[in-house]
């Protein structure tokens, strides 16, 4: 009988900053399918903060540094959440976090897109930093399954989250959906689509993007001015047949 695969957990200490995780000067370019992916994510949390009132700002490639010593040493998420807006910045201008600063505080979600052209980044430790950095719920969708196998790969989906001693756990590797704790969502993922963030496992209720939100809210008014002018139309008729009752 078969029997599953034994499940071990190993927990590190991390350092602050290594060499290795300095970030290139010159942008990684992206291919237009993952910039779209990227894209459409970024659309349906901005619409999840506009819904519920979260608040923040919902941002791409977000410069995000932890060491004062070595600014070169940090994350740049493919979307993040950054739920408290430094002061002085709004919404639409947040261009990077330095921590060290008063009032820059830790995006408490980060997504990261795996690429055909830098498939190990993701695999190979991505925790790590994003371990110190302090992130609250790390997403790694790979919709083409890129990641090598020699890493355990390649799955669509992994998530990451904090738990209560401030451990990032994984808590899913895999092809099926998994529940985002901090959204309290579930994320569907499907081989070569769009990774959903939805009520359901199954992602028939999705959480639209900014423009299906507003598709939508379209639709839905101009459904309420058609039932408006419908009724408008049924009391003219009885009001015609009224009047050729009297006529009559």
């Amino acid at each position: 009988m078969a029997t599953d695969t034994p499940r071990v957990a190993v927990q590190y200490s991390l350092p602050n900053s290594l060499p290795e995780w300095e970030l290139p000067e010159v942008p990684v370019p992206e291919s237009p399918e993952h910039d779209e992916m990227a894209d459409r994510l970024r659309s349906a949390l901005l619409a999840w903060v506009e819904r519920t009132g979260a608040g923040g700002a919902v941002r791409r490639n977000l410069a995000v540094r932890w060491d004062a010593e070595n600014p070169r040493v940090g994350v740049d998420p493919d979307v993040c959440w950054v739920d408290r807006i430094p002061p002085g910045w709004s919404e639409g201008n947040v261009g990077s976090l330095c921590l060290w600063q008063p009032g820059h505080a830790v995006p408490p979600l980060a997504i990261e897109i795996v690429s055909r052209s830098h498939p190990y980044k993701d695999y190979a430790r991505v925790q790590d930093k994003y371990a110190v950095v302090g992130v609250q719920e790390l997403w790694v969708y790979d919709p083409r399954k890129w990641g090598p196998k020699s890493l355990g790969g390649a799955v669509l989906l992994q998530v990451w989250t904090r738990n209560g001693a401030g451990v990032l756990v994984r808590r899913h590797f895999g092809d099926g959906p998994a529940r985002s704790r901090l959204l309290g969502c579930w994320l569907v993922p499907a081989l070569g689509q769009h990774l959903l963030l939805a009520d359901d496992e199954h992602g028939l209720r999705f959480w639209p993007t900014l423009a299906e939100q507003e598709r939508a809210r379209t639709d839905q008014e101009r459904a309420r001015a058609d039932q408006e002018r419908a009724r408008a139309d049924q009391l003219e008729e009885e009001v015609r047949r009224l009047r050729a009752r009297l006529e009559r």
